[in-house]
């Protein structure tokens, strides 16, 4: 009769086992589309209450029971959106959030920026890394925090050819207009450069031919690029050494005479107090060692300078080993900072929190903080999300099977309640 009663009690644990499975694939297949989940599967175990014996004999189990729910660790597929502050972990490691001195890990990756620059995750958590500018630990991650390297020009280059058949020509004295300059050269060309506030200036370089293989240098700006100046003048700047430029017969620059004659790099420097922006009166350095003298067109094949002037950040790209760079629209890039990555012993210990997120707990272990594509931490794909690794054909399939099983046990309780009506009527 005992044993009777017994299979009541498994028909019961079976209804709670496989309805808490259900439960597990209910939770997989609602979360089908969110962002990094880790589809869970529920443990089963069997239940024993004791032996028909009583002395450890033949066992009658009591049913079954779900000693635990396991979350699957795996890796999952990436969808690339292009955006540039979606980013997925390709490998092992979580992110490092905070929120409020908490420390909260998670796998999720699309990216976020409040209005005070502060690098968030979706559920408003902020993304630790190591600043750029940082005292070296685990800190906030701002946007707002970029440097700039080379805002203000400090050398330019040219290379072309300077026409070896130009007629003679003699340079305008100072205080000349831009149309007397252009008129008189026998090439003229300009160059934007940048001063130490990355304000942009025009300068015009011009060549005058004043004797056979030699050509003379200036270079101007306009007087409302000065201090002091008068908008459309043109303002002559200094070029030290004596600008002149002294060709080969071949038609090469001669770089053999002593300095100054052909030394062919000059500094320019605008008068002083300096550009019009502020800034302070940086020299720049005029490379002209790429000319040639041939009787051709004269022309510029290539300028280049190192300056890129103020930017304003227009977007960002996050690189493999997790530093995040900021785009500006000048052309440079600016180095923000690092994102963090931990790794556990145990990750299938961690504690979920939703949105995502997850708790270190005693059977996960501490997290070992480090940076992206380094050791035991997977690399970082920018303009990518993680999508989840629910299964929904698979959970369906097991579905059924768990379906079956909350069926069978439930008709184990009603063929058993018929059993124990059977022994009732025996009275009768």
């Amino acid at each position: 009769m005992s044993s009777i009663v017994n299979g009541l009690f498994s028909g019961r644990s079976g209804l709670q086992s496989h309805g808490s499975a259900i439960a597990v694939l209910a939770d997989n297949i609602s979360n089908a589309n969110t962002i990094a989940y880790k589809a869970s599967r529920a443990e089963f175990s069997d239940l024993v209450a004791g032996s028909i014996s009583g002395g450890g004999g033949l066992a009658i189990g009591s049913g079954s029971q779900v000693k635990g729910i396991t979350e699957v660790f795996s890796q999952g597929t990436f969808e690339f959106t292009g955006r540039g502050l979606d980013v997925a972990i390709d490998g092992n490691g979580f992110f490092v959030l905070e929120d409020n001195g908490a420390r909260f890990f998670s796998r999720a990756g699309n990216l976020k920026i409040n209005e005070s620059g502060d690098l968030l995750s979706q559920s408003g958590l902020n993304v630790l890394g190591f600043p750029s500018n940082g005292a070296g630990g685990l800190q906030r991650l701002n946007v707002n925090s970029i440097t700039q390297g080379d805002v203000d020009t400090a050398n330019v280059t040219f290379t072309g050819n300077l026409n070896a058949s130009s007629d003679l020509t003699t340079v305008p004295a100072p205080g000349s207009t831009f149309a007397q300059i252009a008129s008189a050269a026998s090439f003229t060309n300009f160059v934007d450069v940048f001063d130490t506030l990355g304000a942009k200036h025009t300068i015009t370089v011009g060549f005058f031919k004043t004797a056979s293989g030699q050509f003379d240098v200036r270079a101007y700006v306009d007087g409302s690029s000065i201090t002091g100046g008068t908008p459309g003048d043109a303002v002559q700047l200094t070029l030290a050494p004596s600008p002149t430029l002294n060709f080969n017969a071949d038609g090469s620059l001669d770089t053999t005479a002593p300095a100054p004659v052909s030394t062919p790099i000059f500094t320019a420097t605008p008068p002083a107090p300096g550009w019009s922006s502020g800034a302070s009166s940086n020299p720049i350095n005029f490379d002209f060692t790429g000319f040639t003298q041939f009787s051709s067109a004269s022309t510029i094949n290539s300028i280049t300078q190192d300056g890129k002037g103020g930017g304003n950040v227009v977007s960002f790209n996050i690189e493999l080993d997790g530093t995040l760079f900021a785009q500006l629209d000048n052309g440079q890039t600016s180095r923000i900072g690092t994102i963090a990555l931990a790794t556990f012993s145990n990750p299938e210990g961690l504690g979920r929190n939703g949105n995502s997120l997850y708790m270190k707990t005693t059977t996960s272990g501490e997290p070992v903080i480090g940076t992206p594509n380094t050791g035991q931490y997977g690399a970082l794909q920018s303009g990518a999300i993680e999508l989840s690794t629910s299964d929904i054909a698979a959970d369906f399939i097991k579905l059924i099977s768990f379906q079956r099983g909350f069926q069978s046990s439930s008709r184990i309780i009603t063929t058993i309640d018929d059993l124990l009506n059977e022994v009732v009527n025996l009275a009768r």
